[in-house]
């Protein structure tokens, strides 16, 4: 390396790039196995924590299975997380758009662990499932942020208004996840019946549990609404194509998760299916969102700095 080179932010090695978006991958797979835990309802199949019915391994009932793969991923996810947190503070300390969002989602781990073994030990608590989901989904926006960053340091050009665009997609997709957690929690999934657009007669009849799950559809109508605004003006040239489509794909096609789990009635397979789906699809827009956010929204100041001594006033 040339003396005089700037070393305050190195260029990312292509091993420690693959390492972050594996992070988030694991991530993304952990919130979709808990998807599966609850539709097939083994959150008990591991009685205990951290053992599964005091054993190491289960055995090859179905329940423990799954709730031990659940467990399994959520051990991955931790390892490679942990392990890209350290490589970053060994190496990337400069890189905070890197670094801050990986040590988070590192802190976050042992609270997210010790409310899974409390949820298990009070057999299931609606509320603290939420809050779980809530922490699981939190932890998945921060390993895309990082490996957003990781993969585009430099933000991509975009027009004031897809900027807007972006990050108001940003906020209707939080309130999207929040609500979703709040329908699961108060098992309000079926509360306008089999009907859909309408809800039990009319536009939200059916008491409370009913009204949450409307605005829950229509925050859902909003956010692919935005996307679709963000997709139009990729296409115009005014921001990136790809970062800009993913969101409207992920979607629609959440919502028509959604719709296939009101119309196939409230049991059977095709119902789990849609079900689990669902919950992959929800956490597939939450990270294209936070994805498409992180890189426009972080600041020019971010990107690799030239040395000062080869910086002229017109490169500034």
């Amino acid at each position: 390396m040339a003396a005089n080179a700037d070393t305050s932010r190195p260029e990312l090695a292509a091993g420690f790039r693959r390492l972050v978006v594996a992070a988030a991958l694991a991530v993304w797979a952990l919130v979709a196995v808990g998807g599966i835990v609850r539709v097939s309802e083994s959150g008990l199949g591991c009685p205990d924590w951290p053992l599964c019915d005091g054993r190491v391994v289960p055995t090859g009932v179905k329940e423990p299975v799954i709730e031990f793969s659940h467990r399994a991923t959520a051990a991955v996810s931790i390892a490679l997380l942990v392990a890209a947190t350290v490589w970053a503070l060994r190496r990337y300390r400069s890189r905070r758009d890197v670094l801050v969002p990986l040590a988070a989602a590192v802190v976050l781990v042992p609270f997210q662990a010790v409310l899974g073994a409390i949820v298990v030990w009070l057999e299931l608590p609606d509320r603290l499932v939420g809050v779980h989901f809530m922490v699981g989904m939190t932890m998945l926006a921060l390993a895309t942020f990082a490996a957003a960053r990781a993969l585009r340091p430099a933000p991509l050009p975009a027009s004031d208004g897809f900027r807007r665009a972006a990050l108001g997609l940003g906020a209707a997709a939080l309130a999207l996840v929040s609500l979703g957690a709040a329908v699961v929690t108060t098992d309000g999934m079926h509360a306008c019946g089999e009907e859909w657009p309408g809800c039990n007669g009319g536009v939200a009849g059916g008491g409370d549990l009913a009204v949450l799950q409307v605005v829950h559809r229509f925050t859902a109508y909003a956010v692919f609404a935005l996307a679709l605004v963000v997709i139009a003006l990729a296409l115009r040239g005014r921001g990136p194509r790809l970062a800009g489509s993913a969101p409207a794909l992920a979607a629609a096609a959440q919502i028509g998760f959604g719709v296939g789990i009101v119309l196939s009635g409230h049991s059977g397979l095709g119902h789990d299916v849609f079900r689990i789906l669902h919950v992959a699809g929800g956490a597939t827009v939450w990270a294209a969102t936070v994805a498409l956010v992180a890189v426009l929204l972080v600041p020019a100041a971010a990107t690799v700095r030239r040395p000062a001594a080869a910086a002229s006033p017109a490169g500034r």
